[in-house]
Order: structure tokens, then C-alpha cells, then sequence
């Protein structure tokens, strides 16, 4: 990290929230609704990643028994019935069990007196991610809150990257992609960003780490000082 870095862009699940609890209950309700076997929380928490769609894709074919690369076994009509009723259902319960991360509000603050500037791209719906950051009571840090409705290709496509970083003034070169999954770091390396991969998130650990992220922390509030140490060693 020798580059000054002026934008830390943060992933959302697994990141700046543990919302692995409520985001298995909102599948399971939706399995339950139309009749389909529920998954195991260990289970589903792996599907977290790509968006919502994926999610509900990957929890329909493992409920009927498929691998995660068999055809869809129901129509798309259907899919998108079960879809629907899930991101109804968890924008409604989107925050019974979730919560931040160790140390991520303190974390804000110091980067935010630091004069860096910060965005969330996140392959989540706009809509619930405003209202888990209103929650939490920590919107007002980030200047480009970027979910899957904004841009035309998720993660790990750099598209919600290159949005943020337009937002907030920064080239890619001055700023970092915090995440929890191979998602994230593909699309950091994609934009030509730094990385920083979390070992405490949702995401698989060892897809994450194949992608080769430039530091790896424990949790993300651990991004606050490995910036400030790398802008003071760029000064230099």
C-alpha cells in the first residue's frame, strides 16, 4: 500500500454488517411459502455474495436437491414469484438480527477525520442497504452508496466501483475495495483499486484469498489505521 489513499469503498454484508441470521430467515420463509425445503443457516450463509437473485437461485436448487450448476428447476415466472417474495420479506426484516461489525462505527469516524472519503458497493438492493445504514445510524459517512439497482453488472464486474469512486472524486488508484468474498477483490482488481479482504465475513475465505488482495484484515474496522499507516509511509 504505498499509494496515498484518498476513498475506501466497503462491501456491505459480511463488511460493515453480520447479516448472515436475517438474510437465512428471509430464504427459509420464502422456501417455506411455496413449499420447498428449508436450508440449514451454515448453508445458506455461503450464497451470500452475488446479489439476490443468485441467492435465491442457489437456495432453489440445493431445496430440490441440485448442484449449484444444475439447470433452475422451476420456471422464470416462478423464480421471479419466490424472488419477490423474499426481498418483500427481508426488507421487512432486514435488521432483527443483523448487526455492525466490531469496531466499524469507531472505524468511520476515524476515517472520516482523516479527510477519507468513503462509498459501499455492495450487490444488495439500494432501498434495504439505505435503511440498514439509517438503522445503525452511520449513512451520513458515505458519500456513494452504491447497490445491485444502480448498475448494469454486479460485482465482480468493477461497474458500482467506477460509480462510487465518479461520486466521491477519486481515481481508482488512490482508493481501496474492502470485502468479505472473491466478489469483491475481483472487482477491486477489475477497477484498479487496492484491496482488502476480511477473514471475519460471511464470504468463502479460500475463493476470497485466491484473488490475491493486497493486506488481509480480521475485521474491516482494521482498514482505519492500515490507511492511515500507508498514507503517512506515502508522505514519507
Amino acid at each position: 500500500m504505498a499509494t496515498k489513499i484518498k476513498a475506501a469503498l466497503f462491501d456491505c454484508d459480511g463488511v460493515i454488517i453480520n447479516s448472515a441470521a436475517d438474510i437465512s430467515d428471509a430464504v427459509n420463509a420464502s422456501l417455506k411459502h411455496f413449499r420447498m425445503t428449508q436450508l440449514s443457516y451454515a448453508k445458506l450463509r455461503t450464497f451470500v455474495g452475488n446479489g439476490a437473485r443468485a441467492l435465491i437461485e442457489r437456495a432453489i436448487r440445493t431445496s430440490k436437491g441440485l448442484p449449484l450448476d444444475a439447470p433452475l428447476p422451476v420456471e422464470e415466472k416462478k423464480c421471479q414469484e419466490i424472488l419477490k417474495y423474499y426481498l418483500d420479506y427481508y426488507y421487512s426484516h432486514a435488521i432483527i438480527k443483523t448487526k455492525l461489525y466490531p469496531g466499524f462505527a469507531d472505524a468511520l469516524k476515524s476515517l472520516e477525520a482523516a479527510g477519507i472519503k468513503m462509498g459501499i458497493v455492495t450487490n444488495k438492493p439500494t432501498n434495504i442497504l439505505l435503511e440498514i445504514l439509517e438503522y445503525f445510524g452511520i449513512a451520513k459517512y458515505f458519500g456513494a452508496p452504491i447497490g445491485a439497482d444502480k448498475v448494469k453488472n454486479l460485482k465482480p464486474a468493477p461497474d458500482g466501483i467506477f460509480m462510487a469512486l465518479k461520486v466521491l472524486g477519486a481515481s481508482p488508484s488512490q482508493a481501496i475495495m474492502v470485502g468479505d468474498s472473491y466478489t469483491d477483490i475481483g472487482a477491486g482488481h477489475a477497477a484498479g483499486t487496492l484491496t482488502a479482504a476480511c477473514l471475519k465475513g460471511m464470504g468463502d475465505k479460500k475463493a476470497m484469498l485466491a484473488q490475491k488482495p493486497d493486506i488481509v484484515l480480521g475485521y474491516a474496522a482494521e482498514i482505519a489505521p492500515a490507511i492511515m499507516l500507508a498514507n503517512l509511509a506515502a508522505q514519507r
